[in-house]
């Protein structure tokens, strides 16, 4: 018999469904604060094109990250399905621009999967591992690798804007 709480509990929606691309990712519901619909953002200098800008967010400023452009696609315009994902990770909050949001399911319907290492950006670009969701391969995605590089000011870079030297 399929029932009770324990196997209600393992089949609990720990993940949230999106789509950059024509590829399917998920983020852990955990690291997720908020979905809303894109606004404004102001562009400050940066080195990193993925890094779009900063926005302000419930008292906060946050750094926003183009999803797209972090995975090397072509820029697309918003649209009605666009949003942003306001994640939680260890550097802070930070928002990331995906195509859509699609569902939230259980990571715990299909066995994780190994994910191959298919270049040296690997790593950064935050994969952790696959799983089947439905009809779909869905990559699940590290909240802090995508935060990562919004944070992360190389050495040789100025800590200073022009306008803030002594």
């Amino acid at each position: 018999m399929r029932g009770g709480r324990a196997y209600a509990a393992t089949l609990a929606k720990d993940l949230v469904g999106v789509e950059v691309g024509s590829v399917s990712y998920a983020i852990e519901v955990a690291r997720v604060r908020e979905i809303v619909k894109p606004h404004g953002i102001i562009e400050l200098p940066r080195r990193r094109d993925f890094v779009l800008g900063v926005a302000e967010y419930r008292d906060q400023v946050v750094p926003v990250v183009d999803l797209r452009s972090f995975f090397g696609l072509a820029p697309q315009r918003s649209g009605r399905r666009t949003k942003w994902v306001i994640l939680e990770a260890t550097e802070g909050v930070v928002a990331v621009v995906v195509d859509a949001v699609l569902d939230v399911f259980s990571s715990a319907e299909n066995p994780q999967r190994a994910v191959p290492v298919l270049d040296e950006r690997h790593r950064e670009r935050g994969i952790k591992s696959a799983y089947r969701h439905g009809d779909r391969l869905v990559f699940l995605l590290d909240a802090n690798q995508l935060a990562a590089p919004a944070a992360d000011v190389p050495r040789d870079e100025p800590s200073l804007l022009p306008s803030e030297s002594p």
